[in-house]
């Protein structure tokens, strides 16, 4: 990748950008950047950590703006590498009155192509937390083996490793997702499951026995996502609930992203969890009230804002 030392950071999250389309209305279709852990290191930036990404991208435009998206928001691209053999992946949304459809253009894109070889230890040093989702994962063969290998590196180096389920069965099955996290659970310390994503994966639906199943693989702390009910955190100590904030509903896009991000920006400051689950609960009310990934993610500021005047529902 790049020859120079990267810098210390953090947040290192693992994963793939991707273009995206918004085909808002007849005529009007809108350009943006997403992709789960690239949304996730916007969220951490804008809550006041460091962060960076460790991806491939293209050497197409699109690749351009997402660096140029890096470059504003501040965060560390030094692990990002041009590939000339393959393509930025994109997406598009079309909106109506049954939500949002996806639909996606991400086979043989640069980051699906990434494997354990791309990696190496000096990417891992002085990182305080790797960061890798369930997509991350499911997107090629190669980039899953990748994300075992980048959570051995990081956790040689000293890193926390953070994962998030994020289950896409556009990608894979529930039952292939299964197996690629039993392999990578163990080398995780803090997981962020959805109640939904639980329910595809173990057929569970009581937030007790879905912490209590994540933490049977080694997982030191659970931080279930309830949606508008808000979070769970859980560890072999005991389970702490965290009521959410109330929210005008406009668009969930990004809202898991924009938790993970705000969570990790949060408990890297202050190393407590309930604290930072609030702080993310915050910021994820405040992700919902606007359209797109990367417009609805907060910053510092009003975070703090909306812990200090907004009610839990």
């Amino acid at each position: 990748m790049t020859s120079t030392r990267p810098h210390a950071l953090d947040i290192l999250c693992f994963g793939e950008p991707m273009f995206e389309f918004s085909w808002i209305e007849k005529d009007n279709i809108r350009p943006g950047i997403g992709g789960d852990v690239s949304n996730t290191a916007v969220a951490a930036t804008r809550a006041g950590a460091k962060a960076g990404m460790l991806t491939h991208l293209g050497t197409d435009g699109f690749g351009d703006h997402i660096l140029q998206l890096y470059s504003d928001e501040g965060i560390d691209a030094s692990r990002v590498q041009r590939s000339e053999a393959a393509p930025t992946g994109l997406y598009f949304i079309e909106y109506g009155p049954n939500g949002h459809q996806f639909s996606y253009r991400r086979a043989g894109s640069a980051a699906s192509q990434i494997g354990p070889d791309d990696l190496d230890q000096r990417m891992f040093d002085g990182v305080g937390v790797l960061h890798i989702s369930g997509i991350t994962q499911a997107i090629s063969e190669t980039a899953c083996a990748a994300s075992i290998r980048a959570a051995e590196l990081a956790r040689k180096a000293g890193a926390r490793v953070a994962f998030d389920t994020n289950l896409r069965l556009n990608l894979w099955t529930a039952q292939q997702a299964v197996a690629a996290m039993e392999q990578i659970l163990p080398l995780v310390d803090v997981v962020f499951p959805s109640i939904e994503d639980s329910e595809a994966l173990f057929g569970l639906s009581d937030p007790e026995q879905i912490c209590k199943r994540f933490l049977s693989f080694g997982v030191e702390m659970v931080v279930l996502t309830l949606a508008e009910k808000g979070a769970i955190v859980a560890t072999e100590h005991g389970q702490h609930m965290i009521d959410a904030f109330p929210a005008n509903l406009t668009d969930a896009t990004g809202a898991g992203d924009t938790f993970d991000g705000a969570f990790l920006a949060e408990f890297s400051r202050s190393k407590n969890a309930l604290d930072a689950a609030r702080f993310a609960c915050a910021a994820a009310s405040l992700s919902v009230e606007t359209v797109g990934a990367v417009a609805s993610i907060p910053h510092y500021d009003a975070i703090q804002s909306r812990m200090q005047k907004g009610e839990i529902l």
